[in-house]
């Protein structure tokens, strides 16, 4: 365990040196703070919806084996690039003397510092990780969009109510503006719980689908197909595991927020339990539906069976109570800037309407494009390649500039490999997404 902290470099973060004296921790103002529990609740929820379903279609496009490997290690590169941020950015409340830095903030702060080279681009930067992490949440909110619709749609097509796609987007715009206006993490967890129970249950009934008839593993599906749906894979797997700006707001909301980090904190205990189910449902899902598969399985299930039916209104209204928590974290990034320009007493209109306003902004992108699959993958490779690998690769390379790198210069290698990973992620998978939109 010593050894994982000292190579990761999370000794020098968590611990600190010259700034030993002030726990950031302890200067925190969170009205409501999350317990261990709750928190892991919300993680789960967050990162087990849309995305677990999207799996039986990313292991159809690099075949089994490819598929189990590469989960493991774009899931476990993913998850210590998170871990690196969380530990950058407490490495820079600890300089500045802050409870906490935001995001944005922590990386204008970061460049600042750094190399005479990078400098320059400080400020711009601060004001494009903040579109990127409007930008990520706001897709995964046209994702979870047209996911409700479209599982709905089938239920009701079979029942001889034949609606469009667009028109069962639009039906369910107003239930979900209601229920956006909840306020904080805190109130949220009821809804997350519900919807943890629910995803439970659903699963239950889509693997009763996958293992009902005798698994037959046939040798091309263990191959790779074509090495061009690779970053197409990745960038599945991206969306699927990674849900950033969840993760961030969860820490900074949590009680105790020093049991979130670390080789045996919550966080890598929860992508484990997460990875172990994108892999099995993956598996059995190609396994099952072969290259027949769809963007998410629920809409390979038989449409004219109760069971089917059943499980697409569940996955419907896991993933409809799950919007809110997607949603908080746009919400709090605007509000966080809006409310410094706006007077105390005047707060509550502009409140809500910036609540319904980011729910009006992706339904209308959802009516403009309804398509799930390549959206999926260029989100993920888009955003999170940046979100989750680049940024904090730069972050932390610029943190301990000068001199501070360690034992030959490990932390600069490490954080330019980093970089340059989260790069080849971003132009492959945005590459090929964009061509396969375009064939849609």
């Amino acid at each position: 365990m010593f050894i994982y902290e000292f190579m990761s470099g999370v000794v020098e973060t968590i611990t600190g040196t010259d700034e030993e004296d002030y726990d950031p921790h302890r200067h925190r103002k969170v009205e409501k703070p999350t317990t261990y529990s709750e928190t892991m609740i919300h993680l789960l929820k967050g990162s087990i919806g849309a995305g677990v379903l999207a799996m039986p279609s990313a292991v159809y496009r690099v075949g089994i084996i490819a598929s189990i490997i590469g989960l493991l290690i774009v899931g476990a590169f993913a998850t210590y690039c998170i871990q690196l941020l969380i530990a950058a950015q407490y490495e820079l409340c600890k300089r500045w003397r802050r409870g906490y830095i935001a995001y944005p903030k922590s990386m204008l702060l970061a460049l600042q510092d750094g190399p005479k080279s990078l400098r320059w681009s400080a400020n711009s930067l601060y004001y494009f990780v903040d579109i990127v992490l409007v930008l990520w949440q706001l897709g995964i909110c046209v994702i979870y969009f047209v996911f409700v619709a479209e599982n709905i749609k089938q239920v009701l097509d079979f029942h001889g109510y034949e609606l469009s796609l667009r028109t069962h987007i639009c039906i369910v715009l107003a239930p979900l503006i209601i229920i956006n206006l909840v306020k904080d993490l805190k109130l949220m967890t009821p809804l997350s719980s519900i919807s943890n129970i629910l995803t439970i249950f659903g699963l239950i009934l889509v693997f009763f689908y996958l293992v009902e008839d005798d698994v037959i593993l046939e040798t091309e599906k263990l191959k790779i197909k074509n090495l061009n749906a690779v970053p197409l894979f990745i960038g599945t797997a991206l969306f699927a595991l990674e849900a950033v700006g969840v993760v961030l707001a969860l820490e900074y909301n949590m009680e105790e927020p020093k049991r979130f980090v670390g080789f045996f904190g919550l966080f890598n205990l929860g992508m484990a339990i997460i990875i172990t189910l994108y892999i099995i449902i993956g598996v059995f899902g190609y396994l099952k539906y072969g290259d027949t598969i769809e963007a998410t399985i629920t809409l390979n299930l038989p449409q004219e069976e109760k069971k089917a039916q059943a499980a697409k209104v569940i996955f419907a209204l896991a993933i409809f109570l799950t919007f809110p928590l997607q949603n908080y974290v746009a919400y709090s990034m605007v509000w966080r800037k809006l409310q410094k320009r706006i007077p105390e007493n005047r707060r509550c209109f502009p409140d809500y309407a910036l609540r319904v306003a980011l729910v009006l902004i992706p339904w209308l992108l959802a009516v403009a494009v309804p398509h799930l699959g390549p959206f999926i993958s260029l989100f993920g490779a888009f955003c999170l390649s940046l979100l989750a690998m680049v940024f904090p690769g730069l972050m932390d390379l610029c943190l301990w500039y000068p001199n501070r790198y360690g034992l030959c210069h490990y932390k600069l290698i490490r954080d330019i490999f980093i970089i340059l990973i989260g790069m080849a992620c971003l132009m492959a998978g945005c590459y090929t997404s964009m061509m396969e939109i375009i064939e849609s």
